[in-house]
């Protein structure tokens, strides 16, 4: 075996994730409707320093009811959806952070066949919470690097229905 052969599989070894995104379009996942109706699952603060810098400031997580179904027994099914709803958040008087402007809304659908190279997981964002302004231009390679390392729960930061 030649040496550039030898370098050609150890890179394709070494960088899986960056390999496996080619084909996968999540431009057809949309803006939910509604989907402040669902489960509020929890709502986290993320302040300056946290990384990656885009997701500071104050996130609220919904789940549908396939979602919820999911953080309850750990088998998510096809379908299953989370919404976080990400806004700005500045400082008030007497130690308060207040909830600003909408930065973006991002989805993460199931759909084990279709998104396989991201762990079943779709991944879509509308910058402003705009349906029209898609942000997810890469098949959802950027967002799954963030949820790689949490493959023993289903790709997920977040446990429990409760």
């Amino acid at each position: 075996m030649n040496y550039r052969a030898i370098a050609l599989v150890a890179l394709a070894a070494s960088c899986p994730v960056s390999l496996a995104f080619a084909d996968q379009d999540t431009s057809v996942l949309s803006l939910p409707e509604g989907y402040r109706t669902w489960f509020h699952h929890h709502s986290t603060v993320n302040a300056t320093g946290h990384q990656p810098e885009g997701n500071v400031g104050i996130q609220h997580v919904y789940a549908n009811t396939a979602a919820v179904q999911g953080l309850r027994t750990g088998n998510y099914p096809d379908g299953a959806t989370f919404v976080v709803d990400r806004f700005q958040y500045a400082e008030a008087d007497n130690n308060r952070l207040t909830q600003g402007k909408r930065k973006a809304v991002a989805v993460m659908v199931r759909d084990a066949q279709r998104y396989a190279e991201t762990g079943g997981w779709g991944f879509q964002a509308f910058k402003g919470g705009d349906p029209g302004q898609k942000a997810v231009k890469d098949g959802g390679k950027a967002c799954f690097v963030c949820h790689i390392p949490h493959a023993d729960n289903s790709y997920l930061f977040t446990r429990g229905a409760e």
